[in-house]
């Protein structure tokens, strides 16, 4: 373009610049006066009226500024009545760092609504934007979104961070082709995204031949690259093919101490017995706990016949810490076959191993031992003392309280006295009962540790402590007392939910909640109710569960209809909160139209619901869960995890494990089977 042409263009400009300056002074004063009339309006008041108007007005983000913008949590209290406005803000806004709040709170909802809004972001001029996007994506995935992401990906002016985000999202799609882009990804010579590439192969892995992941997974072990060495040994250790030993064998030697136990570790799941001799000569040049255990363990697993006599040399070596350990592994692997070993131990010099020994004879469980522990009843040395006595009482089955309350439960140290009286409450001992009482009082022994002891007591003695110390404000006791159920709880109850809505202290509110939902008549139902209508989600949903406990038809459609509504992000609060209700009648009303959800094409939607049922009734409900983890979506599996995770429940754990033995698909096996073992 010439000099000339370029000055022709800019004269317009120019030209109008020129002429709006007169309108500069009227311009000048409408903004002061505006400026002015703002100035009469807060900024909390600007956030609340926008806040308002949100649910009904797409058009309300357009314009706001950082001022006038509400607060994330406000607006995700809205749940997906917020989606369409939050499309706007971000297609419109003309400020960045709006446009990415707005995309990741798109993200936050998981409207799949949003998803065409997002797909036309991701040519945001705005790389801060775009990341907010890409990450958006990954928390709606939908297949719809590759195409997008791909030509995203391939552009050479991209952010590397956006770039290595894309191929994270790609690994939650659940699509073929995104597989495809990232095993390539993976082999790119030089990539700096392999990675990243990996670990979303991993998450898509039931999409792949087992050949095909094992081939990916031999890739990383050679790559050289230690990260991506560490996940595939991580990997490995899950997927327990022998084709990988090859691989894994000489990670044995590998200079980097986790890739080191990570491989031995693997080699142990695996199983293959061609990696014995490479562990056999490792073992002698061994110089840290962790990696002696893990090839014991791992040889133990390959072939016994081998990992006897190394014990054996091992648990007679001369550096005690050696000796130390080796009793330690004995333990673990809970084998007759090293019992001689460890009696022969109980005479080392060294205290330290005397008592790994000790610890490790009673978890063996073979009453033979008895006689060699007794004299260690009297030792000198407390510790010694201590856990003489308690492997004495796990071999004898629980049926040494005396010497356990005798000895440890008069201790002065406070560890001591607390562990002999957790111990004795396992078998209902009464003798601890004040003691367990104020340690549970005195938030020093948890719900957990003493709850069932303490219902199983039900004295007067015990229901008069735990109903003075709720009516003081202690909420640990609410779940107890809402299952004791004792006289005058119900008074108390509601003189605590007055206090905290008086206070608007939201643990009072809970924990009165919590019992009043169990012990509540009409009376209580009806100074609920005005409640029920609280702005916060979460607040709403306390109230609503306990009308619902106590009849309230009206209050199970509120719940059902902010389970619909809540956002992705909240969904794991939400059915805490609905899992509270016990009573069968309500169960009964609301269970027909939870598990219609559970079928829903919204995913995060049917696995809430699901959770839900799987908390009252986890027989019948781990049958969902057995299917997420072997359905074809990334999502689903991911979500399913997820909630089996939060729900720790013993009964639950044996559940997975009868469904792990009787498992035939390969991928959901593995996944169960890790499930499983993370249970412990």
């Amino acid at each position: 373009m010439t000099h000339r042409a370029s000055s022709f263009l800019r004269r317009p400009l120019v030209t109008l610049l020129l002429g709006t300056a007169g309108l500069l002074p009227a311009a000048l004063t409408t903004w002061h006066a505006a400026s002015a009339q703002e100035g009469a309006e807060s900024a909390w008041q600007a956030r609340q009226r926008v806040l308002r108007q949100l649910p009904s007005d797409e058009s309300v983000l357009i314009n706001v500024t950082q001022r006038e913008m509400p607060a994330s949590p406000d607006i995700l209290n809205l749940g997906r009545r917020s989606t369409r406005a939050l499309q706007r803000c971000l297609a419109d806004n003309v400020d960045a760092a709006l446009r990415a709040t707005c995309a990741s709170l798109l993200g936050s909802v998981g409207d799949k609504a949003a998803l065409p809004t997002l797909h036309t972001a991701l040519e945001d001029w705005d790389a801060g934007v775009r990341h907010a996007v890409i990450a958006a994506l990954g928390r709606i995935p939908h297949v719809s979104s590759f195409e997008p992401l791909l030509r995203l990906f391939q552009r050479a002016d991209e952010e590397p961070a956006n770039r290595e985000l894309v191929l994270d999202t790609f690994g939650r799609l659940g699509h073929v082709k995104a597989v495809q882009a990232l095993r390539a990804e993976l082999r790119r010579k030089d990539s700096s995204f392999a990675w990243t590439a990996w670990q979303a192969l991993w998450r898509s892995r039931h999409l792949m031949a087992a050949s095909t992941l094992e081939q990916d997974l031999a890739f990383a072990l050679a790559s050289g690259n230690d990260a991506l060495v560490l996940a595939a040994t991580e990997a490995a250790a899950e997927v327990r093919s022998t084709a990988l030993s090859r691989q894994l064998i000489p990670l044995v030697e590998h200079p980097n101490v986790e890739i080191r136990n990570k491989a031995v570790y693997a080699l142990g799941k695996i199983g293959d017995p061609t990696a014995t001799r490479a562990l056999l000569a490792r073992l002698p040049q061994v110089r840290e706990a962790r990696m002696l255990n893990n090839i014991a363990f791992a040889l133990e697993r390959l072939d016994p016949k081998a990992f006897y006599p190394a014990a054996k040399q091992l648990i007679e070596h001369k550096q005690a810490v050696i000796r130390l350990n080796a009793a330690y592994v004995l333990g673990d692997v809970r084998r007759p076959e090293g019992r001689p070993w460890l009696e022969a131990a109980l005479a080392d010099p060294n205290d330290f191993v005397k008592t790994s020994a000790v610890v490790a004879l009673g978890k063996l469980g073979a009453p033979e031992s008895e006689r060699a522990l007794l004299p260690f009843v009297d030792s000198p040395n407390p510790t010694l003392r201590e856990q003489a006595i308690y492997s004495l009482h796990e071999l004898s089955g629980g049926k040494r309280g005396d010497l356990v309350y005798d000895r440890l439960f008069p201790s002065r140290d406070e560890e001591t006295r607390r562990r002999a009286a957790l111990t004795l409450a396992k078998q209902q001992d009464p003798r601890v009962r004040d003691y367990v009482l104020w340690c549970f009082l005195f938030n020093q022994c948890s719900s957990e540790q003493v709850g069932g002891y303490l219902l199983k007591d039900g004295s007067p003695e015990v229901v008069d402590a735990l109903l003075t110390s709720f009516a003081r404000g202690l909420g640990t006791t609410a779940p107890l007392l809402a299952t004791l159920r004792p006289p005058g709880l119900r008074p108390v109850a509601q003189g605590l939910l007055e206090l905290g809505l008086q206070r608007q202290d939201a643990f009072e509110i809970r924990d009165a909640l919590a019992v009043l939902g169990a012990v509540g008549d009409r009376d209580t139902a009806a100074r609920l109710a005005p409640k029920a209508a609280q702005r916060q989600l979460l607040d709403r949903l306390r109230f609503n569960v306990a009308l619902s406990r106590l009849g309230d038809t009206a209050a199970d459609a509120r719940l059902l209809q902010d389970l619909e509504l809540a956002p992705d992000d909240w969904l794991p609060q939400v059915v805490e909160r609905l899992a509270l209700i016990a009573e069968p009648a309500a169960r009964q009303r609301l269970r027909g139209e939870l598990e219609r959800r559970t079928k829903s094409d919204n995913l995060a939607l049917a696995m809430a619901a699901a959770a839900i049922l799987l908390r009252w009734d986890p027989d019948a409900g781990v049958h969902r869960f057995l299917a997420a983890l072997g359905a074809p979506s990334v999502q689903e599996r991911d979500l399913a995890t997820r909630y089996l995770a939060r729900d720790r429940r013993v009964e639950l754990t044996w559940l997975l494990r009868r469904a792990l033995a009787r498992e035939g698909r390969p991928s959901t096996r593995d996944r169960l089977r890790s499930i499983v073992e993370q249970r412990g």
